[in-house]
């Protein structure tokens, strides 16, 4: 039978029990990208173009439909307005208005 030796820390410290291989973790992820079949995206940068310029255009767009639909608004306001003031001012009162500032 084999009888157990109490090991103290001062006899395994100097000692590594586990060895690395050489560069192990410098060519690590890429041989997990290769076993993997990672490939690198080429076209990248100008994906990235092509969404930034699908990005400008849309708000282009947006913007132009907001401001068109704002002055229409305000365009439909203003001839309700001229139809307010109208409804509100009686029609002798108008014709008096006329008649007295063309004979001055």
């Amino acid at each position: 039978m084999k009888t157990n030796k109490k090991i103290t820390l001062e006899e395994i410290a100097t000692e590594l029990p586990f060895s690395v291989p050489e560069n192990y973790f410098e060519q690590f992820a890429l041989q997990i990208d290769r076993q993997i079949g990672y490939k690198t995206p080429q076209h990248r940068f100008i994906r990235s173009w092509m969404y930034a310029a699908a990005m400008i255009v849309a708000i282009f767009v947006v913007s132009s439909i907001f401001y068109s639909t704002n002055q229409r608004n305000l365009a439909r306001n203003a001839e309700n307005y001229e139809s307010y003031v109208m409804t509100q001012v009686d029609e002798p009162a108008v014709v008096d208005y006329y008649v007295n500032n063309q004979s001055k």
